[in-house]
């Protein structure tokens, strides 16, 4: 769904009202006031979240974050608050930063944490945007969507929840009877839920929905307000584990972002790897392209590919790692291949409206300043796209974790044994984990323990010489890609093939210099004989997305009836793998969002997306063409 920014026009008395929707954003009263009368105090917050190890508030309608950052405020400011706070917000038409900035100006003693709060403010591009503050205690997820179809996809049990959209009159979609009947799913036992609209309709819906409803004295010239509660039992959720801990086979780019994600939740992780040191393997090329892969129709793979851009830049740099040596996000040109690519790659920019700090179209000449260097055609420019190096990337996600990981490279893992508490992680006849979960997060550790259908697809990198394309400034892309020879490690690439041969060959060297004849206008003269090359192969699926989440229990039972989320899993075996080409953009996020749900966090992805990595969806597919057959 395309993002339409929000507007602002200032009334009389100064309040900002959105002239889409003819409506204001918060009373004239006061907005921070509003914000702690109706829906601190509505929620019994903070009293209710005392001691609690998570809590976890859903609101509608995000608008100026004045709710998000009189909770904040609240929840520093009380000695005994819960140890992780997760505020999960809807808004269709987000503000600016600039607006937000001109808007939090009215209240000063909202200063720190607005201006934290603008520091990260996300693109308006659709999906989940994450952001965390007080070391990650303090959980922001803003989902960019249609507030109905945003709530139908969402996984999470909401311990209050504050229902702060434009009045039913002006915006009657954020109050239907349908999106307020989703709330049960959404809704913890003796989940709290605030508004200050006290519409017979929405108290109705609220009603139906399980919630006992109550009229309270409102706030300022509003004579009420409605408390409720969710009062219908409800099959407990998952509670977290009394042993987190976790082994990680396998420490590419997958498993060194799955460590560090464990460990900043206070996991104990073990990580398994059989090469002597991390991102040797598909990782381990010296640089790779980070770019999202669009799709005209927002299929499931430009959906996570953008979502995981995202992320990946955001995460890359924020390591503090040196710029210029690990990375580079300072654009990168994905050019089109004829004149029907050019023009689909424009049907799709218009189609999603994707702000031009996302992607934009460039003319083969801008494209050519852009790069430094003249190139073969015009394209799509992602300026906050580029470069990093997986190994020394994943050398400072594991470097992150501390004495939370424990290695154990130069190990093969032979053999996994399931107990009565966990696992048991062994090579040959030594144990070299004893934990409650394992993450096949590795192609061939995976394809080694899981029946998940993998295959291994070999590319051969060229090396550049310093100083052959000196005036080369981003990575260009086109059917193969070159990168900035910046502190020697530019290379060309990449073959794609189903051979075995580890070693490198003198054919794919010269096909990807035919690569950069394709990119460049003018390749400079290269002899295959003195370019040096490196062979990794890759782990990839039939449909081109990775696998993320539970293995299917061997021998289960899977009808083409049955539910993905009914097949039954191998308690505690997950899998991260089958990233293919795009692990550096896929497995930072991916990684993430796992993590999360191994906690027992609310998801990062919509459930579709989830169901999309799904590692027992071939499983299903199968059983479905059998009963076709």
């Amino acid at each position: 769904m395309p993002i339409v920014p929000g507007d602002i026009a200032f009334g009389e008395n100064g309040v900002p009202a959105s002239p889409a929707y003819g409506d204001i954003y918060h009373s004239a009263d006061g907005g921070l006031q509003q914000a702690k009368s109706v829906f601190l105090q509505g929620c019994a917050l903070p009293q209710a979240w005392q001691d609690a190890e998570r809590f976890v508030i859903l609101e509608t309608g995000f608008g100026l974050g004045l709710n998000f950052l009189a909770t904040w405020q609240a929840w520093r400011e009380q000695p005994g608050r819960c140890a992780r706070l997760h505020f999960i917000s809807v808004e269709k038409h987000p503000l600016s930063q600039e607006t937000l900035a001109r808007c939090h100006a009215a209240w000063p003693e909202l200063t720190p944490l607005a201006a934290s709060l603008r520091s990260q403010w996300p693109l308006p591009v659709a999906g989940y945007h994450r952001l965390c503050f007080d070391d990650g205690r303090v959980q922001l997820t803003l989902i960019f969507d249609d507030a109905d179809a945003a709530l139908k996809q969402l996984e999470a049990k909401a311990d209050a929840i504050y229902l702060d959209g434009f009045s039913p009159a002006k915006n009657p979609d954020i109050w239907s009877p349908a999106l307020l009947a989703q709330l049960r799913q959404l809704s913890s036992p003796g989940a709290r839920l605030a508004t200050w609209c006290v519409a017979g309709k929405v108290r109705q819906a609220l009603q139906a929905a399980g919630f006992e409803v109550e009229r309270k004295p409102g706030f300022g010239h509003k004579k009420e307000r409605l408390e409720a509660r969710f009062a219908q039992s409800s099959a407990p959720g998952p509670q977290p584990s009394l042993a987190n801990t976790a082994a990680i086979v396998g420490a590419g780019i997958a498993g060194s972002s799955l460590a560090r994600a464990l460990c900043e939740r206070g996991w104990q992780v073990t990580l398994i790897e059989r090469h002597p040191a991390p991102a040797m393997g598909a990782s381990g090329n010296p640089a790779g392209v980070v770019r999202p892969q669009l799709a005209l129709d927002d299929s499931f793979n430009g959906r996570l590919s953008r979502q995981c851009f995202l992320h990946t830049v955001k995460l890359v740099s924020a390591l503090h790692l040196a710029p210029h040596a690990s990375h580079g996000f300072n654009g990168v040109l994905q050019l089109a291949r004829d004149e029907e690519n050019a023009a689909h790659m424009q049907a799709m920019l218009a189609a999603h409206r994707y702000p031009a700090e996302f992607a934009r179209w460039v003319s083969k000449e801008e494209a050519g300043a852009l790069a430094g260097v003249a190139v073969a055609a015009a394209g799509l420019y992602f300026p906050r796209g580029g470069w990093m190096s997986g190994p020394r990337v994943c050398a400072a996600l594991l470097e992150h974790c501390g004495a939370a990981l424990s290695r154990r490279f130069a190990r093969a893992a032979t053999r996994l044994e399931r107990t009565a508490d966990g696992w048991c992680v062994w090579e040959n006849d030594t144990l070299l984990a004893e934990t409650a979960h394992v993450i096949l997060a590795g192609a061939h550790e995976a394809a080694a323990f899981a029946n998940l259908p993998l295959t291994p697809v070999r590319g051969q990198i060229t090396a550049l010489p310093d100083g052959c394309l000196p005036g080369l400034k981003i990575p260009v892309t086109r059917e193969g890609y070159v990168l900035p020879a910046a502190h020697g490690i530019g290379n060309l690439g990449a073959s794609f093939g189903f051979e075995d041969d580890p070693l490198p060959r003198a054919a794919d060297q010269a096909a990807n210099l035919a690569r950069l004849a394709r990119l460049l206008q003018l390749p400079p003269a290269l002899e295959v004989s003195s370019l040096d090359a490196r062979v990794s192969f890759r782990a990839a699926t039939p449909d081109r997305l990775p696998f993320a989440g539970a293995i299917a229990q061997a021998g289960a039972d899977i009808r083409p009836e049955t539910p993905l989320a009914g097949i039954r899993r191998q308690p505690g075996l997950q899998a991260l793998s089958g990233l293919g080409a795009r692990g550096l953009v896929w497995a930072p996020f991916l990684a993430e969002a796992l993590a999360a749900r191994l906690d027992h966090e609310p998801w990062q992805l919509p459930r579709d997306l989830w169901q999309a990595v799904d590692p027992a969806r071939f499983l299903l597919r199968e059983a479905r063409r059998e009963r076709k057959r």
